[in-house]
């Protein structure tokens, strides 16, 4: 099978503009760029620090434009789909993510989990279609590092979280939620390090890779 790199992120694009604007019509345009911040530049920034600086893996042939754009929607797509089916699964019928005080934690928590299981499926296909390569080195499924998952769940919690605490001053103004959005994105990216940090260290304190 010859992967097919253009269809791959038209795809990509395509969905997480449905996302986008979902986003639009049920939170308003403050807190939709808001979610490009924190669920799209940040993610991607990550990922792609993971490809190109630290080789963790390859999309095999692809420019850095390439690789920045696909993850960059691609992020944001699955980003907010695990976070609405998250709130589906725990809102009640008068509540919802952004004024519920308990689905404050528990929406982002719940997010990353599907998003990794999401991606246990995910991974496995795409790297037999020739999609991706990891160069890291694994010895527990499908050649596939465990650093993977956890930086799926690293990104895919603090992003709904990051985004969910901003999203929810219903006081501030637009101007505001984004610059606070900008604002996050160092601490996002400290706290996504020393998260990975600790619990890939606890992975390879076991043996697993």
């Amino acid at each position: 099978m010859t992967p097919d790199f253009y269809r791959f992120l038209i795809t990509g694009i395509a969905l997480s503009l449905l996302v986008l604007a979902f986003f639009l019509w049920r939170f308003g345009l403050a807190r939709t760029l808001v979610f490009i911040v924190v669920a799209g530049i940040f993610p991607a920034t990550m990922d792609f620090i993971s490809s190109f600086m630290v080789s963790n893996y390859e999309y095999p042939g692809q420019s850095q434009l390439w690789v920045f754009t696909y993850i960059f929607f691609g992020w944001m797509a699955v980003c907010g789909t695990c976070l609405l089916v998250a709130e589906g699964i725990l809102a009640r019928n008068t509540e919802d993510v952004l004024t519920a005080p308990h689905l404050r934690w528990q929406v982002p928590l719940v997010s990353a989990i599907i998003a990794v299981l999401l991606d246990l499926f995910i991974d496995p296909i795409a790297v037999a279609a020739g999609y991706w390569v990891w160069f890291a080195p694994a010895n527990l499924y499908y050649e596939i590092p465990l650093l993977n998952f956890v930086g799926w769940f690293v990104l895919m919690f603090l992003s709904p979280l990051a985004w969910i605490e901003i999203s929810r001053r219903l006081a501030w103004s637009a101007g505001r939620m984004v610059m606070a959005s900008l604002a996050f994105l160092p601490i996002l990216f400290v706290a996504s390090i020393l998260m990975s940090l600790a619990l890939n260290g606890v992975i390879y304190a076991i043996g697993l890779e």
